[in-house]
């Protein structure tokens, strides 16, 4: 039997006709995913980068709502901003790219 706090997610992104641009699907939602333009990918839609920060800011808000309903805590609008750097010059790691 499967614990009731385990909690599963999955999504799945494949590649499309156009070079660096991916689809992507979770449960019934799909949505398209460029590489950035430096990379010579289109850039028009969300960046895997841009994705990944919404997502932490996304993730932000929701817990602190459920966080304030279960403590009886009255809230109005919420809002987190986020930003990340790649500084290819100065990275923090050099086997892979993360946020500086």
């Amino acid at each position: 039997m499967v614990s009731p706090d385990i909690r599963n997610y999955d999504a799945r992104a494949q590649s499309s006709d156009t070079f660096g641009r991916v689809l992507c699907s979770v449960r019934d939602h799909h949505f398209v995913v460029d590489g950035p333009v430096w990379n010579g990918c289109p850039g028009e839609e969300v960046t895997p980068g841009e994705l990944l920060l919404a997502a932490v800011a996304s993730c932000g808000v929701e817990l602190v709502q459920v966080i304030a309903r279960e403590e009886g805590v009255s809230l109005g609008s919420l809002r987190v901003a986020i930003s990340g750097v790649l500084d290819r010059d100065n990275p923090v790691r050099q086997d892979v790219t993360v946020f500086n």
